[in-house]
């Protein structure tokens, strides 16, 4: 796609964007050269080594061993509530960064998201916002038997009733598993192993990426997709890449499972990066193979499982809550207001009906807007948010917008189509 210049002022142009692959290593290497963080940790316009707290990390090592060497500034800013590991930041600190920030975004105390974080914190009182609740945990083990159960059934029998059950028992699974991916290590993130995406990639490219990051030119989940999908409005785009897309969809999204895990298993190979959930795709085709009348039998319906399931999901992902044409996407002329928070509500859309549920919310990315903005706050207790981003709202004077599933299913076409850009409130 070339160099494209942000409209986001004062955003730079991530170096991951060029890669060949597109992969989660080859995000944190692009911020390694654009970050500035001499091999530490950057928050703000400070440099801290953080190596010695690794494993005495509550939400698991693996968080800070991933950034070393980035700024994680965003990442900080928003995955802890709380005000504890701000007071622990002093004694890791080293020295001042000697390079300007190459994202623009900010947290001021007097802010739309510090005022909003706060009142929020105060809405969760009297819950553990570190642990998922047992209703969430429910459902998401009730999900996996269902998985199980019909995947086995459908490999006995071949049956397509059963075969399109397991392909929606994967589905749900696989998007309800997301919940726990920006929790503290926990088994549960592992079920999303199962449909052959990578936890440990999705930890990096949606995390790290995307929620922090939304619609901009350093959103892997828009980069990624390019050229076949492009969601920003660029005047480049022609009418045929503009038509052409709209037949890309479909296949996107049916291919989504394999080319991440045909990613995944190419990263571990040539990088030598290897992880014991690396083995748990392999379960549900071997678990098949012990009750259907052959090998190449319960392979075929797998892969079939797996196509349908893709689609499902990608359909699902890519029409949930970022892509309309009035919705911003860099390119479109952004607010003055650079807070990080503002940024997200711009980028993000709530939907009728399905953030009425937990199930619906937990297995169709509902609750979206206060989930990015509070990531690592289980979906069952994000509603009690609801009052909080309501007054912030009134109190910045940002209009709260929501859209039905057909609008945004409808938007994501069109925002495909869309080359010209709109000017979003100041």
């Amino acid at each position: 796609m070339g160099k494209l210049e942000s409209t986001v002022p004062g955003l730079s142009y991530p170096s991951a964007r060029d890669g060949a692959l597109k992969t989660g290593i080859d995000f944190l290497d692009g911020r390694r050269k654009d970050d500035g963080a001499e091999g530490l940790w950057r928050i703000g316009n400070k440099l801290y080594d953080l190596s010695q707290f690794i494993k005495n990390h509550p939400g698991g090592s693996e968080w800070i061993a991933l950034t070393e060497g980035t700024d994680i500034t965003e990442a900080f800013q928003v995955h802890h509530l709380t005000d504890r590991a701000e007071r622990l930041l002093p004694k890791f600190y080293i020295h001042d960064a000697s390079t300007p920030r190459c994202i623009p975004l900010t947290f001021q105390p007097n802010g739309f998201y510090k005022k909003f974080k706060a009142r929020a914190l105060k809405a969760l009182e009297g819950v553990d916002i570190h642990r998922p609740s047992p209703r969430t945990n429910m459902i998401a083990d009730m999900l996996l038997a269902g998985t199980i159960i019909s995947c086995l059934t459908a490999s006995a029998t071949r049956a397509w009733p059963a075969i399109i059950v397991s392909a929606m028992f994967l589905t749900w699974l696989s998007v309800t598993a997301h919940n726990y991916l920006h929790m503290r290590n926990n088994f549960r993130m592992f079920y999303m192993d199962l449909c052959l995406m990578s936890s440990n990639d999705w930890r990096i490219t949606h995390v790290l990426s995307h929620h922090l990051y939304p619609n901009t030119i350093w959103d892997y989940e828009v980069y990624s997709v390019e050229p076949f999908l492009s969601w920003l409005p660029l005047k480049n785009k022609t009418i045929m890449s503009r038509i052409l897309s709209l037949i890309y969809s479909p296949i996107i999204y049916t291919l989504t499972y394999v080319m991440q895990g045909t990613k995944r298993y190419y990263v571990a190979l040539t990088k030598v990066d290897l992880h014991p959930q690396d083995l748990i795709p392999f379960i549900l085709p071997l678990a098949m193979c012990t009750v259907s009348e052959s090998i190449g039998a319960a392979f075929a319906t797998w892969t079939t499982i797996i196509f349908l399931s893709s689609f499902y999901f990608g359909y699902t992902g890519f029409n949930a809550a970022h892509h309309h044409p009035d919705i911003f996407h860099d390119g479109d002329i952004c607010r003055k207001d650079l807070d990080w928070a503002l940024l997200e509500l711009d980028a993000v859309r709530d939907r009728y009906l399905i953030d009425s549920s937990l199930f619906l919310t937990l297995t169709n990315f509902g609750t979206h807007t206060l989930h990015h903005l509070l990531p690592t706050v289980d979906h069952d207790y994000l509603r009690r948010c609801w009052p909080a981003l309501k007054e912030t709202c009134e109190e910045f004077n940002i209009p709260f917008k929501k859209m039905t599933q057909w609008e945004l299913t409808k938007g994501q076409f069109q925002q495909l189509l869309r080359n010209e850009p709109k000017t979003f409130v100041s």
